[in-house]
């Protein structure tokens, strides 16, 4: 949950279906990508959906340097002329999509992991091929137009193993038309390779709708046929790798405090200075525009989202209503006091749903706790006694609002990552240490070498923009 959103729509579940997706597109009719221009329109769409979905890293420094490697392979992508534009995704886990049109996005997490501006060149290539040759075109045919159905960033849906390796093949040797080193893929999938093996203990293997090849295969090939490619090194945006981790430094890795944070049930925002306490054992969810849980027997849910700039708890309620239209049967509206403090209560049903929207005024902002399923008595109790948890920070939650940072230490000479570790506090065991370095457990260090960390940061207040 950020802090800048306002007037998002609420994500109502209906009872006993999967777990909620605040930012999931609205039911539509796919678009149709039959021309580049198609493409265009789709991405552009699709783009105001993944960003409200997964939000973007707003370091200006961090993503002018995306930018500059990214539009440095578009001048040399073949086809079609896109409109190439290049964000960091605001998500910890490792991963890089496109959408149609040139809308090509690195997420932080898989940013973290690169070693050299090889390897995110390589990465970038990648999207860039499956831009050019029209995948997700291609794709949709095959799909039935499921393509871009489903907008939400771990949703998008898997292209086939042979536009991967199409994609592999391209996009390496678009790297090295563009004066980048083949092997910077292979690399950075060996590393992608360690730290699946570290988080999950396996590999990435191909599953149900991921049907590219597995990382280590993958690896195997791209290495292989970068020994084939015969290419010159060009100008590069960093003096070396080193420069490169620098501007890495800093990064957030993992959950972003700015998101805010969970601490067992209770939801902590300290930008937004509120804190919230869920019901025990229910599942939660925070992204961007939300923040929500979900009983365990999947028939209730709550979802907590700012509904309006301001102090007038009727008009965001009218706008609510606005919002959902027929879908929303209003049976009580109505001022009401909350722990002490006024509040305005929608009581009716959404798609035959019981439900139950209480917004509630906190440091100029409209906050709207919506509770939603089967039950209504059961459901009352339980969201009032969430609503009521609704206050501010104190300074004892403060102090647990904690997240991590990339670092980066100069290692001594023969030293191990485990004897690194442990003189700069790093919160990554030796073997995470080693898979975010892109290093072989165990292996002496160099003297001077720059080894990548995960420091813990506290809190700190941010200037309004």
């Amino acid at each position: 949950m950020r802090r800048a959103w306002a007037g998002l729509a609420l994500a109502v579940l209906a009872c006993g279906s999967p777990p909620p997706r605040a930012a999931d597109a609205p039911s539509r009719r796919p678009p149709i990508l039959s021309t580049p221009q198609a493409e265009g329109d789709a991405g552009r769409e699709g783009a105001k959906q993944v960003e409200a979905a997964i939000g973007l890293v707003e370091d200006a420094a961090l993503r002018a340097y995306v930018q500059a490697v990214g539009a440095r392979l578009a001048r040399n992508a073949p086809g079609f002329r896109y409109d190439y534009r290049f964000e960091i995704a605001d998500d910890g886990a490792p991963n890089a999509f496109a959408l149609p049109g040139g809308r090509v996005y690195i997420s932080r997490g898989a940013l973290a992991l690169t070693g050299s501006e090889d390897e995110l060149a390589n990465v970038l290539g990648h999207e860039i091929a499956h831009v050019a040759s029209r995948h997700a075109a291609a794709q949709q045919q095959v799909a039935g137009g499921a393509v871009l159905r489903t907008l939400q960033f771990q949703s998008l849906p898997a292209y086939s193993r042979d536009l991967e390796r199409s994609a592999d093949r391209l996009g390496q040797g678009l790297a090295a038309v563009s004066g980048y080193d083949p092997n910077g893929m292979t690399a950075f999938l060996v590393a992608l390779d360690r730290l699946d093996r570290v988080q999950t203990g396996a590999s990435r293997q191909p599953g149900f709708l991921a049907s590219h090849p597995g990382t280590p295969g993958r690896a195997h090939e791209m290495g292989q046929r970068a020994g084939t490619i015969h290419w010159t090194r060009g100008p590069t945006v960093t003096a070396d790798a080193a420069d490169h981790l620098r501007r890495l430094e800093g990064l957030a890795v993992g959950t972003d405090v700015a998101q805010g944070v969970f601490d067992g049930p209770r939801f902590l925002h300290a930008d937004l200075d509120f804190t919230l306490r869920f019901p025990d054992g229910w599942e939660t969810v925070n992204t961007p525009q939300a923040v929500a849980a979900l009983a365990p027997d999947r028939r209730m849910q709550m979802v907590l989202e700012l509904a309006a700039e301001g102090r007038d708890l009727a008009a965001a309620a009218a706008a609510f209503e606005e919002r959902l239209g027929r879908s929303l049967a209003i049976e009580v509206a109505g001022p009401v006091r909350v722990a002490g403090r006024d509040a305005f209560r929608l009581e009716g049903r959404t798609d035959g749903a019981p439900l139950i929207s209480t917004f509630l005024h906190h440091r100029d902002r409209v906050f709207q706790l919506s509770c939603v399923g089967e039950g209504r008595s059961r459901l009352e109790a339980l969201c009032n006694v969430t609503t009521r948890s609704f206050r501010p920070m104190t300074p004892e939650l403060l102090a647990k609002v904690t997240g991590h940072e990339l670092g980066l230490v100069e290692a001594r000479a023969g030293e191990t990552l485990s004897a690194l570790g442990t003189r700069s506090a790093n919160t990554w065991s030796a073997a995470e240490t080693a898979a975010w370095n892109g290093l072989a457990p165990g292996a002496p260090l160099r003297g001077g070498q720059l080894v990548k960390i995960a420091r813990v940061v506290a809190w700190q207040p941010r200037a309004e923009h």
